[in-house]
């Protein structure tokens, strides 16, 4: 029925396959000619994610028509509905088939083909069946179950911007988000044809809720649906049933502040980027003479899983990034076919890396490569003229004391030197933001401030009130802001056992100090993958099979490795600008052991925990697929904390 998303194109190829296959595909073996596709805006973004015009036009699509918009009759032709069921689209398109005083006819011709992107309720699919003109002429009506965006072959996300607002704080009872949530993660287990074993962490109320609200609703679909199948069942034993582990932001607010200098996260972090879309000032060498004059003009970029160079680079470490770059623009033009300069009259040796890529561009055969090689090249680099000017490296220094507990060197400092280190930063910092993440990094690292610091913290950060509101807001995320006596609530444990797991690991994936930090979720998917996740803090709401289960008491992954420096023992201190030993890409690995581990964290997943997602299983053997409500950068965190009520 669908692709195996363990193929290397995963989930991208997965919905790219129902959209072809069995939403135009199966709708074109119906209708001979031509056909318009009619979409809302949940549906355009799916499409949008993984297709283009050129694969629409294969199909015989000759149009993409917004249903929110006026529209020309196309009367000779089909028209395929893509939608969300919900009310408001449903409306919109039985209105193309009723008559107006404005249009007498009928939009399209004859032949009408629907799917929605996730379950049609009943009294939506009745309204259609009201409507005479449509029912007559409809061709095709499914439900196609890609309601989720696959930004990357394992990587998604729900298109829920505003989502951490109505799941904090959680009061009891499932909210409409939840439920919505809910239906979309379905959505997603029937197109990975998986019908996991459901975990939760146990001391948060929204995923005891969601695990319940989902546990129902998966079961109600399989009642429903006796021809579904799933891996794991009597007839697909070739791995067994995965597990889905829901996760809350609440967990860890820490990770979303944190600078991270890794290529994918300082582009979403520094740069201006509109979803993956970023423009930026190209300069375009004339072909017609050696003296051709150069034309700056905008550009364009996509960042995502078709640009392989982007797939190859996004986790790595900035300084890695321009090396790598930087080596490859010179071993085209140190290449063999580069020798075409010499023939021009030019001296390679007396010519800039800069003039000889600028010439290699100005050759036909040359101009992709090198035009994907110098757009990261200029993104890179804005990004570390961003990083110099705001002299991030030292901030990130104070940022990886405080999230690890140590110093570069291992030394531990005392309260009293974190928060004078902080209060110097704040009053040198120009930025109102990198102030903003600093003291909120210091108060959810510490477990909250001393009342006596709290005055003279908040003087130096000289915050504005919006800006005062997401710092208050953290205590809605169970962070206190003041530091109590005795704190034993849950927040208590997480935080002791995420700084025990900090201070303890070896961290030898990375050897750049800016880099010490590991993500409490890198932490939990290791555990996973190894079969340690404790069952008393993640429990599952029916009972796990044997050989899937860890004990409570089993040794935890949180506190294997050695005490002491979070940095490689080695002697002489190493450059914080240090080079890194370890790639943080995964490899081409087709074959996985066991059943998929889907973590979902409601509430936004930042661009640091993907990138962990991608090291752990490139170390080990179990499948992972990552998703959330949405990504976040750090100033989207930042904004989802203000607009908490």
């Amino acid at each position: 029925m669908s692709k195996d998303p363990r193929t290397p194109g995963g989930l991208r190829d997965i919905v790219k396959s129902r959209l072809l296959d069995d939403v135009l595909g199966a709708s074109g073996k119906k209708w001979p000619g031509w056909m318009v596709l009619v979409v809302d805006q949940p549906a355009l973004r799916v499409i949008s994610s993984v297709i283009g015009m050129y694969d629409l036009m294969e199909r015989r699509v000759t149009l993409v028509e917004d249903l929110t918009k006026k529209r020309a009759p196309f009367r000779d032709m089909a028209v395929i509905y893509l939608l969300s069921p919900t009310e408001d689209s449903v409306k919109r398109m039985i209105e193309d088939w009723t008559q107006s005083e404005t249009r007498k006819e009928a939009l399209y011709g004859n032949g009408v083909f629907m799917y929605f992107m996730n379950k049609l309720p009943d009294g939506l699919l009745n309204r259609i069946k009201g409507c005479k003109e449509l029912l007559k002429r409809t061709k095709a009506l499914g439900e196609v179950n890609i309601d989720f965006l696959a930004k990357e072959s394992r990587v998604f996300h729900l298109d829920m911007r505003n989502a951490l607002r109505y799941l904090v704080p959680h009061r009891g009872q499932p909210s409409r988000c939840e439920m919505v949530i809910c239906d979309k993660l379905v959505s997603l287990c029937i197109t990975l044809n998986e019908y996991p074993h459901i975990r939760f962490k146990a001391s948060s109320p929204l995923c005891t809720s969601l695990s319940n609200v989902f546990h129902r609703k998966m079961t109600e679909y399989i009642g429903g649906n006796e021809s579904w199948w799933y891996h794991g069942d009597a007839n697909h034993t070739a791995r067994g049933r995965s597990t889905l582990l829901l996760l809350d932001r609440e967990d860890d607010c820490l990770t979303p502040l944190m600078h991270d200098f890794t290529y994918q996260a300082m582009v979403y972090d520094l740069l201006p980027i509109d979803d993956d879309r970023i423009t930026y000032k190209s300069e375009t060498i004339g072909t017609s003479s050696d003296q051709g004059e150069k034309q700056t003009m905008d550009k364009d970029v996509l960042l995502n899983e078709n640009d392989q160079l982007w797939v190859e680079l996004r986790g790595k470490h900035i300084a890695d990034v321009i090396q790598t770059l930087s080596n490859r623009i010179r071993e085209m033009v140190n290449s063999s076919t580069s020798n075409v300069l010499k023939t021009k009259g030019g001296n390679t040796k007396a010519l800039s890396l800069s003039q000889m890529a600028n010439a290699l561009k100005a050759l036909p055969e040359y101009r992709e490569v090198m035009d994907k090689l110098s757009q990261h090249m200029h993104l890179s680099h804005r990004c570390m003229e961003i990083f110099n000017k705001k002299g991030l490296l030292d901030l990130s220094e104070l940022e990886q004391t405080l999230a690890t507990g140590k110093t570069e060197e291992g030394r531990v400092p005392k309260l009293n030197e974190l928060v004078s280190l902080v209060e110097e930063e704040l009053q040198n910092t120009q930025d109102s933001l990198v102030r903003l993440r600093l003291l909120a990094i210091l108060i959810v690292s510490q477990r909250g401030i001393r009342a006596a610091d709290r005055d003279r913290l908040l003087a130096a950060a000289k915050l504005s009130p919006p800006e005062l509101r997401v710092i208050n807001n953290l205590e809605k995320m169970g962070c206190p802001i003041i530091q109590q006596e005795e704190q034993g609530n849950r927040l208590t444990s997480m935080f002791k056992q995420q700084k025990a797991a900090q201070s303890g690991r070896k961290e030898s994936e990375s050897e750049y100090s800016s880099s010490r930090y590991v993500c409490n979720l890198k932490i939990i998917m290791e555990e996973m993958s190894e079969n340690k996740l404790s069952l008393e803090e993640y429990p599952s709401v029916l009972p796990m099979p044997i050989e899937g289960s860890s004990s409570g008491t089993a040794m935890s992954a949180r506190t294997r490795g050695p005490a002491g420096s979070a940095r490689k023992s080695g002697g002489a201190s190493r450059s914080r600008w240090a080079k890194s030993s370890a790639d943080s890409q995964p490899r081409n690995k087709t074959t996985f052991a066991g059943g998929r581990q889907i973590v979902f964290v409601a509430g936004g997943l930042c661009y640091s925990e993907m990138r962990a997602m991608h090291e752990v299983m490139a170390s080990g053997g179990r499948e992972f697929i990552l998703g959330s409500t949405r990504f976040i950068n750090p100033k989207d965190f930042v904004m989802d904390l203000n607009s908490l009520n």
